[in-house]
């Protein structure tokens, strides 16, 4: 088989997704890159856009058939092939070390389960490291999505023509950044791109609301080719912690995921907070890290 490589173009973003969905379909040892991480990824405010034109995509006519990019920016990599074209494979991670290292080196997060993929990794000096990170798993045919809400709450859905402030200040107090709430143009439009990707269903972005407006925050991503929601993000303001709303905003986007025909649903997480609601450990992943060459 022929293969061409090419670097990643504004056009390839929904060959991507495709491709992620197929990849995923075939198995799920790379559940933890699905085509919403890599949405939620690409249009993330810490996303690296100068860099984009460094991805690296394999294609067999049309079709995206092997991918290797970064996470964000450069210091993380992943990448993948489909099942028939796992030769490519060392290809791809020659092109991951000569193109996504930082100064500390080069992170890669694999499967436990991927023998063959740790090995690889170990034939180019990869060493593990203590870094991980392990996906949870809802079936979503048999969860309890039960939950009451905090009376003095209101659900709604985000509304992304009009809930830009509200949104990036929810988004920076739930994450705990340091500092006042950045309003520069700037920052703001990049906040207002985050909002703008393709596939971003409002229904499934809910916020737990009040008088004095957002106070949690859960974005969820469904796909109606796909069996599986993705969860990403989860954030409540520290003032509004330990009232429920963190599950009442997870368990009503499930539900509503369910209600499109999702079957299951994923989180990177290995918080208890998810394991408490109904989600069961699914695989683990650890990190493998090439030191810079001296």
């Amino acid at each position: 088989m022929k293969t061409e490589f090419r670097n990643f173009a504004h056009d390839d973003y929904q060959s991507v997704c495709q491709f992620l969905i197929k990849l995923n379909d075939e198995s799920r040892q790379n559940i933890n890159w699905n085509w919403a991480r890599w949405e939620w990824m690409f249009f993330h405010p810490e996303l690296d856009i100068e860099s984009l034109d460094t991805i690296g995509l394999w294609f067999d006519d049309d079709e995206v058939v092997g991918l290797a990019t970064y996470d964000h920016y450069n210091g993380e990599a992943f990448f993948a092939t489909l099942t028939a074209y796992k030769s490519l494979e060392e290809q791809l991670l020659e092109y991951v070390i000569a193109n996504f290292q930082d100064k500390t080196g080069l992170g890669i997060a694999v499967n436990d389960a991927n023998e063959a993929g740790i090995a690889l990794l170990e034939k180019y000096n990869f060493e593990i490291a203590q870094q991980s990170e392990q996906v949870l798993a809802c079936d979503l045919e048999n969860a309890d999505l039960h939950y009451e809400l905090h009376p003095d709450f209101q659900l709604h859905n985000l509304q992304p023509e009009n809930d830009l402030y509200e949104h990036h200040e929810v988004l920076w107090e739930g994450f705990e950044n340091e500092g006042p709430l950045p309003l520069d143009e700037k920052t703001l439009n990049v906040q207002k791109r985050m909002l703008t990707a393709p596939h971003l269903d409002s229904s499934l972005h809910i916020v737990a609301k009040n008088q004095a407006g957002f106070a949690a925050y859960c974005g969820g991503w469904y796909d109606k080719t796909t069996d599986y929601a993705y969860i990403e993000p989860l954030c409540t303001k520290p003032a509004y912690r330990k009232l429920g709303l963190g599950k009442a905003l997870v368990l009503e986007t499930l539900h509503r995921c369910g209600l499109m025909g999702a079957k299951k649903a994923y989180v990177i997480s290995d918080d208890s907070f998810y394991k408490n609601i109904g989600f069961e450990e699914h695989s683990h992943f650890s990190f493998y890290w090439y030191k810079p060459q001296v």
